[in-house]
């Protein structure tokens, strides 16, 4: 029997894992920059200029400046360019993957090898610490060009200082982030769920043995968990996994209820000591495992106070001595963790800059359209951001978080005090035992595993009230109050279900954006199967979840998730068939966010629900030796395959190809394809990529509104002197000659000037440091339309700039400086610049941006971006006060003229004589 357990445990981790690695075959976030499909009213949406992709870039750049930079570089390193702002833990494993992907990768490396880095030569020439000599002597010895790496060698150009940026998304680097993901995944998250479900099913009866395969069926296959790691990319089953991991820990009692005093004061208390470790862990790898902290702090502060001895004395040394261990453990497991960043900059500059990294509060109250409260408060009527100062918010946030944790974090204290009193199932059979004699007699293994669950009730409660109500808040992170709710099945299988289905729903606007619609449905379908088939353990008597199950049959609350279905149901049926008015483009997310909240604060109340019923019961579970039978959840799999269907066929998603996936995408244009001569620039020709190539640049705006005369002062009929449109629609000035680029004959064109003047690599071979034409069109798609002698002229201009010595360095780092024209490059960097920062000296204002570009190149960019900006303006604005002129000459000479012609007329009506004559 033990032996076909396991197997049938490996089945479900087998499944669980081909889940994930199907899913990992979707687009992950920022794939080829796509930030989302663009409905009308965000059609002409700006591109990002010192960002790409999303949070799979961040992760891959972490790993690529981790391995390459000293330590004490890596919170400060270009911070605008997806800066590194989680915890140290996070900064080594990234170390530790940038380090195999290197080493991995240098193995199919040769002698005379050059990495497509340009940076990096196995004969020792080069190092990455003097990457622009490496550079330069390359191109001295020709040796500077080779075929894109194969096969794992792929591996080293995936972290390659620099050179990696802007899109390195070679099929062979996304199958070693997804499989780092998968490890992690294995190794920690799901040993902690396979450890949880099993010990949560050890005081079952045997005919409930079974509950522990729908257990860890629905701790492994949760939508949400896998959408967000294995389709979007982050690694939070590492916190997640660390957290349950603590949660198993610091409920660990004695093994036998006859264990003496110095047992029950020594060896008993460390499974606190070691879950303390763990969750510090946790809280180091991810900040936002903060959530879970005030309900494992007010756990482990009633541990200190648990009476262990015999006689339920209490002592107060025991107390402090507990206390103090605990505290001991965190101080230095933060400290080993924390003290190298200290160590590196002989101050604690490097761990204040960490603590600024990791608490944005300068990003706002929450970060997009987030199911929390003040979300839901900032629509109108409400409108709160509008009626609450700014400096206000914070606190508000503060002090409504606190009054949300508090009531779970009391009762847990009281369970780690040891106040729940638990009867084992096989201990009496009448019942008639009094609390007393139970907390002498409590069974040490259900007494854990009360707390265990408790403490998962309880985690979850307070997490989901930062979750609604805490300051900064993520859509991502409902997973935090996710993982702890999911090991609950047994007790409240329709809880779990619902609020398993909601936090995947609401994370619905973050997958529309990177395009994972299938694998959402297709999830969500195996997950309702799941729940479909699962046999839940019921009692002929009263059971426990029958009474912690704030969905069950026996309160009138079983009506809201039956309603919560029709909502989410016909949110996303309208969102497919109906289009929001011009006045709310955001209609679908700000709904998603307001349905949320709501739904998201019933959660909260069904895990305080939980936790009361399970205190008030004394923690004893009324089971009874007799038979149980076992009974479906209450949605069968025909309803649930049925809706969902449906909701696919409507919106033409998952049957007849998805309008959020593939239409507006652009497709990857792989260094493969590159390396063996075929030109794929066609490929990332879609509607999406035309709309963004159509998108007015600033100067084409300005001319255009130049054009246009502000006032008409020279007509005769001076009422009906009005101000001329200044061209709004600004959109249309593209559109007038669309034929002339759509089909790619310009860019042609100016592609092969660009790889004749060493720009742009050629499609024979990739040149050490140089741009794809893929690369230079998915950053400034306008490129593709403008004139060819207009980006030669400016390429020429910034090939010269500052002095030549940087090559083409500042098309590289950003290729829409070719957008400009080269009269404004000119201007805004010989003129402009500075005379506005250097009194009026060139050649200090072109060393400072030669010498930016080596320490910070997004600095440089700005600098650059400014000067140009802030030259079209003045040049503008000269225009303009000289058209005024014009314009008010014209007027004075259009007046006089026709002051002359009425004297005339009146004249010739007076017989030349006026009125004074007679």
């Amino acid at each position: 029997m033990s032996r076909s357990r396991h197997l049938l445990h490996a089945a479900i981790i087998s499944s669980a894992l081909l889940l994930r690695i199907l899913v990992g075959f979707h687009p992950h976030s920022g794939q080829d920059d796509y930030q989302g499909p663009k409905s009308p009213q965000h059609e002409h949406r700006p591109i990002n200029p010192t960002k790409y992709g999303g949070d799979y870039e961040a992760q891959r750049h972490w790993m690529e400046i981790t391995y390459h930079l000293p330590l004490n570089e890596w919170y400060y390193h270009d911070l605008e360019y997806w800066g590194l702002d989680y915890p140290p833990l996070t900064a080594y494993v990234s170390w530790f993957f940038g380090w195999m992907a290197h080493n991995l990768g240098g193995m199919t490396l040769h002698n005379d090898d050059v990495s497509f880095s340009g940076i990096d030569v196995r004969d020792g020439v080069c190092d990455e610490r003097n990457s622009q000599v490496c550079i330069e002597k390359m191109q001295n010895t020709g040796t500077g060009t080779r075929k894109v790496s194969r096969g794992i060698g792929v591996l080293r150009d995936l972290v390659a200082l620099h050179s990696s940026r802007w899109g390195f998304e070679h099929s062979g680097g996304k199958m070693y982030m997804r499989f780092t993901v998968l490890l992690c995944d294995l190794i920690i998250y799901m040993s902690a769920v396979w450890v949880l479900s099993r010990r949560l099913a050890a005081s079952e009866v045997e005919e409930r043995a079974s509950s522990n395969v729908w257990l860890m069926l629905t701790a492994l296959c949760q939508p949400a968990i896998i959408l967000i790691d294995h389709g979007h990319f982050q690694y939070n089953t590492v916190s997640l996994g660390l957290a349950l991991w603590s949660f198993h820990y610091v409920t660990i009692t004695t093994n036998s209820a006859k264990a003496d005093v110095r047992q029950l004061s020594s060896s008993a208390f460390m499974g606190p000591i070691w879950g303390s470790i763990v969750f510090s862990l946790a809280l180091n790898f991810k900040q936002m495992e903060l959530y879970h902290a005030p309900a494992v702090f007010a756990y482990l502060l009633g541990r200190c106070f648990r009476r262990d001895t015999k006689q339920n004395q209490f002592s107060m040394w025991t107390v402090v001595r507990r206390f103090t261990a605990l505290g001991m453990t965190v101080i230095l497991t933060f400290a080993l963790l924390w003290l190298p960043f200290a160590m590196s900059s002989h101050s604690l500059d490097g761990v204040m800059q960490i603590i600024r990294r990791l608490f944005p509060f300068h990003r706002g109250i929450f970060e997009g359209k987030v199911a929390n409260v003040w979300c839901a408060l900032s629509i109108k009527p409400f409108s709160i951001r509008d009626r609450v100062s700014v400096n206000v918010l914070p606190f508000a946030a503060l002090g409504l978080t606190l009054a949300l944790i508090l009531p779970p974090c009391y009762l847990l204290f009281r369970v780690g005090r040891g106040d729940i009193t638990y009867r084992d199932v096989g201990s009496s059979g009448d019942g008639d035992s009094t609390p007393n004699q139970l907390s002498r007699t409590r069974n040490s293994e259900g007494s854990g595993n009360v707390d265990l669950r408790l403490l998962l009730w309880g985690t979850g409660s307070t997490s989901l009230a930062f979750f609604l109500a805490s300051y900064q808040v993520h859509e991502k992170g409902i997973l935090i109050p996710l993982a702890p709710i999911s090991m609950l099945m047994v007790d409240a299988p329709n809880f779990v279900f619902f609020f398993s289905i909601l936090a995947t729903w609401s994370l619905w606007p973050l997958l529309v954006i990177d395009r994972l619609v299938d694998a959402y449905v297709c999830c969500i379908v195996i997950f309702l199967c799941i729940n479909s088939f699962a046999r839940v353990p019921s009692s002929e008597q009263l059971t426990t979840h029958d009474d912690l199950d704030i969905f069950s049959d026996r309160y009138i609350t079983r009506y809201i998730s039956k309603l919560s279905w029709v909502v989410m149901v016909t949110l996303h049926l309208l969102e497919v068939t109906m289009i929001p008015p011009n006045n709310l483009p955001d209609l679908f997310p700000v709904l998603w966010s307001f349905a949320g909240c709501g739904l998201f604060c019933i959660s909260y109340i069904g895990t305080l629900h939980a936790m009361i019923k399970y205190c008030n019961s004394g923690g004893k579970r009324s089971e009874s030796r007799q038979r149980t039978k076992m009974k479906p959840s209450s949605i069968s799999p025909v309803s649930v395959l049925s809706i969902f269907l449906l909701i696919c066929t409507t919106s033409e998603g998952f049957l007849l190809g998805s309008p959020f996936r593939n239409s507006n995408a652009p497709i990857i244009c792989t260094n493969i394809l590159l390396s063996s001569g075929q030109d794929c620039t066609g490929d990332i020709i879609t509607e999406d990529f035309l709309s963004r190539a159509m998108v007015s640049l600033e100067w084409e705006r300005k001319n255009a509104q130049e054009a246009l005369p502000v006032l008409d002062l020279s007509t005769r009929e001076y009422d009906s002197m009005s101000t001329v449109s200044t061209a709004n629609d600004t959109d249309e000035l593209v559109d007038r000659d669309v034929d002339d680029w759509i089909d790619g004959h310009i860019w042609k064109i100016t592609e092969q000037h660009l790889v004749d003047m060493d720009i742009v690599a050629g499609t024979e071979t990739i040149q050490a440091m140089k741009l794809t034409s893929h690369q230079m069109l998915i950053r400034a798609p306008q490129l593709y339309r403008l004139p060819t002698s207009q980006v030669i002229d400016a390429a020429h201009f910034l090939l010269s700039y500052p002095s030549g010595k940087k090559s083409a360095a500042l098309i590289e780092a950003d290729p829409s400086l070719l957008t400009y024209l080269a009269d404004d490059l000119q201007y805004g960097l010989h003129e402009y610049l500075p005379n506005m920062m250097f009194m009026g000296n060139d050649a200090i204002a072109a060393q400072t941006i030669e010498t930016q570009l080596s320490i910070s190149p997004s600095f440089a960019l700005q600098l650059i971006r400014m000067a140009v900006d802030g030259g079209m303006e003045e040049r503008s604005v000269s225009r303009a006060l000289g058209s005024a002129g014009k314009a008010s000459g014209k007027a004075v000479e259009g007046i006089v003229g026709e002051m002359r012609r009425g004297l005339r007329e009146w004249k010739q009506t007076k017989g030349g004589k006026g009125s004074l004559g007679r």
